[in-house]
């Protein structure tokens, strides 16, 4: 640790470090590694859950049931997220579920909470089998505000 209270001894200093979640294993796994990270810098981890609205356009008058649905998976993603941070150590972490385009509001979210670094999992799947990290991971990567690490599965 450096003397500015996050950081690694190379001189790499993270002091917000997000995380996506899509309440997969290989999400899982990406957060295990941003709170990991996050533990060794003494910085705050963020993570997300972005409801993924273009897929329920799709489901007509079932429209706000679905969304209603992906919202509660949402909510149960980050709250497994917020609980490996906790075991982990992390002493400042907070969740996030939004609602929209899942490329465009990683990259919008991490730019407003501050982040030096977002981990993403390559590719992933929710449990009601909706993607949400592939095409995410490659958009985040050449659109984000700051650096990405991507954990394979």
């Amino acid at each position: 640790m450096d003397e500015t209270g996050g950081g690694l001894k190379n001189g790499i200093v993270y002091k917000v470090i997000a995380a996506a979640t899509d309440g997969s294993q290989a999400a899982r796994e990406a957060v295990r590694h941003a709170a990991v990270l996050a533990k060794v810098c003494s910085a705050s981890l963020r993570v997300v859950y972005v409801v993924n609205i273009h897929i329920s356009f799709h489901l007509g008058t079932y429209q706000q049931m679905a969304l209603d649905i992906l919202e509660q998976e949402g909510k149960k993603a980050v709250d497994e997220a917020l609980k490996i941070a906790k075991e982990i150590g992390v002493q400042d972490v907070k969740g996030s579920v939004l609602s929209g385009n899942p490329r465009q509001c990683i990259v919008s979210w991490a730019k407003e909470e501050g982040a030096d670094l977002i981990v993403l999992g390559s590719h992933g799947y929710s449990r009601i089998g909706a993607l949400m990290l592939g095409s995410v991971a490659d958009y985040v990567v050449h659109n984000a505000p700051c650096s990405v690490l991507l954990v394979r599965p």
